[in-house]
């Protein structure tokens, strides 16, 4: 018991810890080595870190030297295009818009492609506060970095994966370049598309050394919303003007966009309380808002602007802005028929979509907007009169007005652009009427002045020739007929005419023949002048040559017969113009940075731009000037006549009323005089013209035509004008009405009747507002030169006209004694009863011979 109390002996204690002893001394080797290995990890850590943080000091240069050595692989890698840069340096890279302007250089339309972009050229042109606001808000370092911004990225990385608070800020305007390069623009990019435009936007700061250029590149890329693009195009979208123009808050509120482009104009919004469309444009308002508050801050941090000039910004943000910003608009386009047709004109020549060309166009605004009223009124009056019409949708009508110079000042090529796309005026063919008469008579005219010219004693002077030529300008107006061929009997022409005016006025002259629109005496005229002379002259004065349309050599072509091209029928200024060509002329120049792309001087160095038509090379002559002289004298007829088709201008008509209507004689006399508008010779000066009503074999009538001529200033005689007013239906199929041969079916649809009333307002624009149609305006040359001494030999083949052949269609006039008395039997009797209507005109050949028409 004793032994078991008894203390160890200290042998076996000692053994104890001189184990103990020896086992941490074992330890000591492995803890050694342990902490070898540590410091070995910690060492190799550190140089990790060293050589990373290195390597991000240098990481531009290593990526480049990397690059340099491999580059297929980090294009393979990344999918990059190094090759891409090289349509940085293209001109058509960053498509510009190109505009139309005005003689006076105010923009009447644009063409563009799907970005509506203003270019800005130079950087030296970069706005002052555009540029330190970009600065401030999309590259604080731009100048420094050499591409991209290491610090910016290592802060982006930061925030987003560590702070989770952002996403971007990453972004240098070398790199938003490379990313509008590879066409990634308004959609986020993956982390790799970011790497490969870190590598991209170091190889457009080597390829593209100057800051400048590139920033001038810049602000010429994004997308602000609208459709436009660039910081110039978005400031004439939003606030109506030029970049320099714009207020700090108003640049701060562009910049902005740059990021959320959409914003303003946006239907929906992420704030979840926004219902209703007003709601949600507030809530979007205020993010507008605060987006550009935001950008003046950090103009403010860096020391882009002072205190002041913020706090003042500040205040015009919350103040102005709102009332500042323009409604969306149309964006760029041609948004009418004028411009359309300059674009359909000059698209296969010329890069407008894309060019940034200027386009100076004859278009006059003023004018283009009284027609396009007179239009409207006319097609106002026409439905009312037809309200119950069934195809009254299938309207259309058109307006225009040239120069005698063939400057075309206004073009309304149908309705309406937005739904009628198809330009009746310079692409349509339509049926003339008695419009037509004036080449008829032309011909007639040009063939009497060669047999005066061709006489014994020729008369020295272009008066004595008109004298003589207007003297022998005689036709007979009596029953006339054309044979429908193969048994099938004899088609009367009819003349149409007022109770008050007998049905044939046998033989008369050609002004009185023409004032009235006699059909009958028209045929004699076209068999008298040759109907293949007349469609010579009318193909010779520049109606288009079209196979699908040509004008067929049946006599009653010279009544209409033939469909014409309204834009064609400005030939016809030439009688008025003293026998010059008139080419219809939609702009005068096409120009890229102030110089003409297709006019060069002598040395072959482009000229300036021509915006006033200035240097338009003067026309052709075509006539004889006695033909037009003799023409002047003949086309007054139609107004100046108190029976001609269109006197109603001189004697007065009201605006939007129909001038047959009983409403007009319903009104109070005063009423009357203070609404009308008349044109008397005394205080207008003269005025020429013609109507035409074309009518489809059934009777109807599908066309009604008014053309007008007024005399320039006689200081600038190539400033008269021709003005040319239509209407009809889509087809022929859908007539305007009935022609009206009896009381039962009332008066025909006339041009006297449609458009007189509509186009008196546009002479009085043109008297008030242009200074024409003043006293002692007359009809005058606008050039001198001498008569072209080969002319009666140029012209004597043209008037040569083989017999008609029996088989075909053919003049029956009774009061011919040489006409085939078998042709004579078949001839129906004459008609007893007269025809209501305003005027005469031409008949459609849809087959030779048709029905006539009534003006």
């Amino acid at each position: 018991m004793d032994d078991q109390n008894h203390p160890k002996s200290p042998p076996e204690a000692t053994r104890k810890r001189v184990w103990r002893v020896l086992r941490w001394l074992l330890l000591i080797p492995v803890l050694c080595w342990i902490w070898r290995m540590i410091r070995r990890f910690l060492m190799l850590i550190g140089a990790a870190l060293v050589l990373c943080f290195v390597g991000f000091l240098y990481s531009p240069e290593i990526i480049t030297a990397f690059d340099a050595r491999f580059p297929e692989y980090v294009d393979a890698q990344l999918n990059t295009d190094r090759f891409a840069i090289t349509k940085l340096h293209e001109s058509g890279y960053l498509a510009e818009e190109s505009e139309l302007v005005s003689e006076k250089n105010e923009a009447i339309a644009c063409v563009s492609s799907p970005e509506h972009r203003v270019l800005i050229d130079d950087a030296a042109d970069i706005p002052s506060l555009f540029q330190k606001a970009i600065l401030a808000s999309e590259d604080q370092t731009f100048f420094e970095h050499p591409g991209f911004d290491k610090w910016a990225i290592a802060r982006a990385f930061f925030n987003q994966y560590v702070l989770h608070l952002s996403t971007s800020g990453a972004s240098t305007l070398t790199m938003q370049i490379a990313k509008d390069l590879r066409h990634g623009m308004g959609r986020r990019s993956t982390m790799k598309e970011k790497v490969g435009d870190m590598v991209m936007a170091l190889r457009i700061e080597r390829e593209f050394p100057s800051k400048y250029r590139l920033l001038r590149m810049y602000v010429n890329t994004p997308y602000f919303g609208r459709g436009q693009y660039g910081i110039e195009a978005a400031s004439r979208a939003y606030f109506g003007k030029s970049s320099k123009e714009l207020a700090l808050h108003q640049v701060a509120f562009l910049v902005a966009l740059i990021n959320k482009p959409a914003l303003p104009d946006r239907l929906s919004t992420k704030n979840q309380g926004a219902k209703t469309p007003d709601e949600i444009k507030q809530a979007n308002w205020q993010l507008v808002l605060r987006g550009t508050r935001r950008v003046l801050s950090l103009m403010l941090d860096n020391g882009a602007i002072t205190n002041m000039e913020y706090a003042q910004a500040s205040d015009a943000v919350d103040r102005t802005l709102a009332k500042e910003m323009l409604p969306r608009g149309k964006g760029c386009g041609a948004n009418d028929y004028f411009p359309e047709h300059v674009r359909v004109l000059l698209k296969d020549q010329f890069p407008l979509n894309k060019g940034g060309l200027t386009v100076p166009v004859t278009r006059d605004d003023g004018l283009h907007d009284a027609l396009a009223k007179a239009v409207q009124l006319s097609v106002n009056t026409y439905l009312a009169r037809h309200a119950l019409d069934l195809d009254n949708a299938e309207l259309r009508a058109g307006a225009l007005a040239i120069q005698f110079d063939g400057a075309v000042l206004a073009e309304i090529g149908n309705i309406d652009f937005k739904k009628f796309k198809y330009d009746v005026m310079t692409q349509g063919w339509r049926s003339p009427g008695s419009t037509f008469k004036i080449f008829t008579y032309g011909g007639l005219v040009e063939q009497l002045v060669s047999d005066t010219l061709a006489g014994e004693s020729p008369p020295e002077s272009i008066d004595e020739i008109v004298a003589q030529v207007t003297k022998r300008c005689m036709v007979l107006d009596a029953p006339i007929g054309v044979s429908l061929g193969r048994g099938r009997g004899v088609k009367m022409i009819q003349n149409f005419h007022s109770n008050s005016e007998p049905l044939y006025r046998g033989n008369i002259s050609c002004a009185l023949a023409i004032g009235e629109s006699r059909n009958a005496a028209a045929m004699r005229a076209g068999q008298r002048a040759g109907i293949k002379h007349v469609i010579e002259l009318t193909y010779r004065l520049g109606m288009p040559h079209d196979p699908t349309h040509v004008l067929q050599p049946y006599p009653t072509t010279a009544i209409g017969a033939s469909d014409v091209n309204p834009l064609g029928m400005t030939g016809a200024a030439a009688f008025m113009n003293g026998g010059f060509k008139v080419t219809p002329r939609f702009m005068n120049d096409v120009c890229k940075d102030g110089k003409s792309l297709i006019r060069k001087e002598e040395d072959g160095v482009a000229r300036d731009c021509d915006t006033k038509g200035e240097h338009i090379d003067l026309p052709e002559r075509v006539m004889h000037p006695a033909t037009s002289a003799a023409m002047m004298a003949l086309l007054r007829g139609p107004v100046d006549l108190p029976t001609g088709t269109a006197h109603s201008l001189r004697a007065g008509v009201i605006p939007g009323i129909d001038p047959l209507s009983s409403e007009v004689w319903k009104m109070k006399p005063e009423e009357r005089k203070a609404r009308m508008l008349s044109f008397p010779i005394e205080t207008s000066g003269e005025i020429a013209g013609k109507t035409g009503t074309a009518t489809n074999a059934d009777g109807k009538t599908s066309d009604v035509w008014l053309i007008l001529f007024v005399p320039g200033p006689p200081e600038h005689p190539e400033k008269g004008l021709m003005l040319i007013f239509w209407m009809g239906k889509d087809s022929k199929d859908h007539p305007l009405g009935d022609r009206g041969t009896g009381t039962s079916k009332g008066f025909a649809e006339s041009g006297g009747r449609n458009w007189t009333h509509a186009a008196a307002t546009v002479l009085k624009f043109l008297q008030t507002e242009r200074g024409y149609l003043k006293p002692g305006f007359v009809f005058q040359p606008i050039y001198k030169d001498a008569v072209l001494t080969d002319f009666e030999e140029r012209r004597s083949a043209a008037g040569n006209e083989e017999a008609p052949n029996p088989d075909e269609v053919q003049i029956v006039d009774p009061s011919d004694p040489s006409t085939d008395p078998k042709l004579l039997d078949q001839v129906p009797p004459p008609e007893t009863e007269g025809v209501q209507d305003q005027e005469v005109s031409g008949v459609l050949a849809e087959h030779p011979p048709v029905e006539a028409l009534p003006d």
